[in-house]
């Protein structure tokens, strides 16, 4: 009932990171004018890589492929022929780190996907990517996460999901490069209004 309004958060968290939305706002709003620092980059011909490509991947996929970007995927459940489908490449974890501009996360926190994203795979991404994540809180190491951010490597981050809810005094808050949202993934109108039909069917 949630995949398009947390497809189409994805996508909205996407621009915000790729044209600086959140920080030319702040700027704007304490009487600034910073058209050089708020320089940010377009999405047209840049790879994403998503990790999940179940019903919430595959509508980002729909939506980042009408951008032009190159869409490659990791996902170890999907078959070659509906990634082809989306016209989405396979690729192993690591080749998705190594090849992606920007990486969004869409999967459920398990034990094997616990910290999926920590300090050894930010070490084998490329240097400037953009992240985020509406997935699940957990699925991200946040101290790792903070770290890959001081040091440049991560360029961006945006989430709608962190491992305790509400985030108090986290770190990653703190960071300009940071934008977060409050859970915000099925948090429209129309998705509430399926989940409450589907719930009323189901009894």
């Amino acid at each position: 009932a949630n995949t398009i309004s947390t497809a189409e958060l994805t996508m909205s968290l996407i621009l915000a990171l790729s044209r600086n939305i959140y920080q030319a706002i702040a700027s704007l709003r304490a009487g600034k004018w910073e058209k050089s620092r708020l320089s940010g980059t377009e999405l047209y011909g840049k790879t994403l890589g998503i990790i999940g490509l179940g019903r919430i991947g595959s509508a980002v996929a729909v939506r980042a492929g009408s951008f032009g970007m190159s869409i490659v995927a990791y996902d170890p459940f999907v078959s070659v022929d509906k990634a082809r489908k989306l016209s989405v490449k396979l690729v192993s974890l690591d080749e998705l780190l190594a090849q992606s501009d920007y990486i969004t996360m869409h999967l459920s926190l398990t034990k094997e996907t616990k910290y999926l994203l920590g300090k050894d795979a930010f070490a084998k991404m490329k240097t400037g990517v953009r992240i985020v994540n509406c997935s699940r809180g957990g699925v991200i190491d946040e101290s790792a996460l903070y770290n890959a951010i001081k040091e440049k490597k991560v360029a961006g981050c945006a989430l709608d999901v962190f491992e305790k809810e509400p985030p108090v005094d986290n770190p990653l808050l703190s960071l300009d490069e940071v934008i977060a949202t409050p859970h915000l993934g099925a948090s429209t109108q129309e998705a509430q209004t399926k989940v409450s039909l589907q719930i009323a069917q189901q009894v």
